[in-house]
């Protein structure tokens, strides 16, 4: 009588056991495929997550998550007013909050005959200036409103009003850049010429130059 083989009974074992990988992992690649993916990330590839239901549990999870992106991100700055009055193009809005003490000045300058004469302030950038002045006499004069930031070399200024042959003038400026601002005068006549200024904004001071 012949005894079986021992390799018979571990041969076998192990193609089922084989076997019960395979289906195992084809098991889970259907979850994965039908359920996982659908239900935690939004992917339905066959369509089967959607009428199982599966996504919406995605939807369901996916504000908080958008909440808290929009909690971590800064909101857009508001956009600046276009309001404007009727036949006008709006202009450039220039505002700035004033650390220097406001203050008012009248001065009496008086330019010999043939020469300039120049009065200046010292402004922060932002700060504001606001100036009126006439000759006493009605005198014409040479005038140029301007300025110069701090250490400034050689010809580096800027003019911001330039005229000749006038009496009298007004104006306002908010300074692009700290440093001297102010005016000069030239006297073309052979006499003495005394103009008269108003000065006032939020400058720190005021001096002949």
């Amino acid at each position: 009588m012949s005894l079986p083989s021992s390799n018979a009974g571990v041969v076998a074992p192990k193609k089922e056991l084989l076997r019960g990988c395979l289906v195992a992992a084809a098991v889970a690649a259907v979850l994965l495929t039908v359920a996982v993916l659908p239900a935690e990330y939004g992917i339905d590839p066959t369509g089967a997550g959607r009428a199982l239901g599966l996504t919406k549990l995605h939807s369901a999870a996916a504000p908080p998550v958008e909440a808290a992106k929009s909690a971590a991100t800064p909101a857009p700055a508001p956009k600046g007013s276009t309001v404007s009055a009727p036949g006008e193009v709006r202009a450039l809005t220039i505002a700035s909050k004033q650390t220097v003490a406001y203050r008012a000045d009248t001065q009496e300058i008086t330019l010999p005959p043939g020469k300039g004469v120049e009065v200046k302030t010292h402004l922060a950038k932002g700060a504001t200036l606001i100036f009126s002045w006439k000759t006493t006499k009605g005198e014409a004069l040479n005038h140029d409103f301007h300025g110069e930031p701090v250490n400034a070399k050689g010809d580096e200024f800027e003019s911001f009003i330039l005229e000749n042959d006038v009496s009298q003038s007004s104006g306002a400026l908010i300074a692009p850049f700290t440093g001297v601002h102010g005016w000069y005068w030239k006297n073309k006549t052979d006499e003495p010429v005394t103009v008269v200024l108003q000065a006032s904004g939020f400058y720190t001071d005021i001096f002949k130059k």
